[in-house]
């Protein structure tokens, strides 16, 4: 591993015990597109059978031997409220009812090996109840530490809500690791799956799809099948890629998906300020400021990076100029994004990091 990437582990301390934690996704991505004034969703979670949606398992780590850890209490929130079950395991908080399902005992694989975890699956569409805005599904808990339980760190999940503008098709990438790849060697399988008004397109012939890796440095093109295989050799901690569809010379949509490297031995935290939490409002500025952190103690490694490189890009997947900025690409120890700056980025920015390290 000679670079680093962003990342959105999130590392908690406990007792001595290093638990490594992060949120993974199980079968279809946490992404739902909507058409304006209509009732058409893509993927229509509704019409899906119940074991291909969305299922969002806590993975637990102890840093010193690598056991995934079963948690011995839950909860489960959607926008910082806490969710509630029945006895048929379906939410019943008001506004949600139904929307989500309580699994005790999920069968998650990790690596090569089968854990039964708790989960969380998704059984309705979040749009209608999102006010057509990214969400978040929040996961906390404790763990058994020495014969004690203690609370491990809140987990968490962006939901992604993407208007389709007057674009009647959309591209789902999915894989078969839920975008985490936790062994050295490990490779995943992503799926590009073509949707029209909603509906999944099962022959892609009249198709051709390109694929590539998004990077600091530019788009590295990938292949052109509908599934690539990535190596945990091709992710420097972590990896956006990216396939692009099109009808003989005519680009008709995009997909994006984000892959993580849990078996590097760093990872990168994103330190936000100026703002509350990723949304930023008139007359405030956020400073993002990249930390490469040691995987094994959670701490900062000071000393390992003296200055990341950024690319940013709009709403619309196009490299974008902050102010006071040359070009999308830059060179610095952070950036700050002003809400001038996101009104002119259509009212949102992508932001991706690298770091040689050594």
């Amino acid at each position: 591993m000679d670079k680093l990437s962003s990342s959105f582990t999130l590392v908690g301390i406990i007792d001595g015990t290093t638990i490594n934690g992060y949120v993974r996704v199980y079968n279809t991505p946490l992404v739902q597109r909507y058409n304006t004034g209509t009732n058409s969703f893509v993927p229509d979670f509704e019409k899906m059978a119940e074991n291909s949606r969305s299922v969002v398992v806590p993975i637990l780590r102890d840093a010193s031997t690598g056991d995934v850890v079963t948690p011995n209490s839950i909860k489960f929130m959607y926008n910082g409220l806490e969710l509630t079950f029945g006895g048929d395991n379906l939410c019943t908080n008001e506004g949600l009812e139904s929307v989500f399902k309580k699994l005790v005992d999920y069968q998650a694989a990790v690596g090569s090996q089968s854990y039964s975890l708790p989960a969380l699956r998704v059984m309705k569409n979040l749009v209608p109840i999102s006010g057509y805005d990214n969400d978040r599904i929040s996961v906390s808990g404790t763990v058994e530490v020495d014969g004690q339980s203690i609370p491990f760190n809140e987990l968490s999940k962006e939901v992604i809500i993407q208007e389709s503008t007057g674009n009647q098709y959309d591209v789902v990438i999915s894989n078969d690791k839920g975008s985490a790849i936790t062994e050295a060697g490990e490779s995943l399988t992503e799926r590009a799956d073509i949707y029209k008004d909603g509906n999944k397109i099962s022959d892609v012939s009249g198709f051709s799809l390109k694929w590539f890796k998004v990077t600091t440095e530019g788009d590295v093109a990938m292949g052109t099948a509908q599934t690539q295989v990535i190596a945990a050799s091709d992710v420097d901690n972590k990896l956006v890629v990216r396939c692009d569809v099109y009808q003989g010379d005519i680009l008709i949509a995009s997909g994006f998906d984000e892959i993580s490297d849990f078996s590097d031995p760093y990872f990168v935290r994103m330190d936000i300020t100026g703002i509350d939490g990723t949304a930023i409002r008139k007359g405030q500025t956020a400073t993002i400021t990249p930390k490469a952190v040691k995987r094994s103690s959670g701490e900062e490694a000071s000393g390992l990076v003296s200055s990341w490189t950024f690319r940013i890009q709009d709403n619309e997947g196009v490299d974008f100029t902050l102010t006071g900025k040359d070009s999308a690409s830059f060179s610095g120890t952070n950036c700050q994004i002003s809400y001038e700056d996101i009104k002119r980025a259509k009212m949102g920015i992508s932001g991706y990091v690298t770091a040689d390290i050594g």
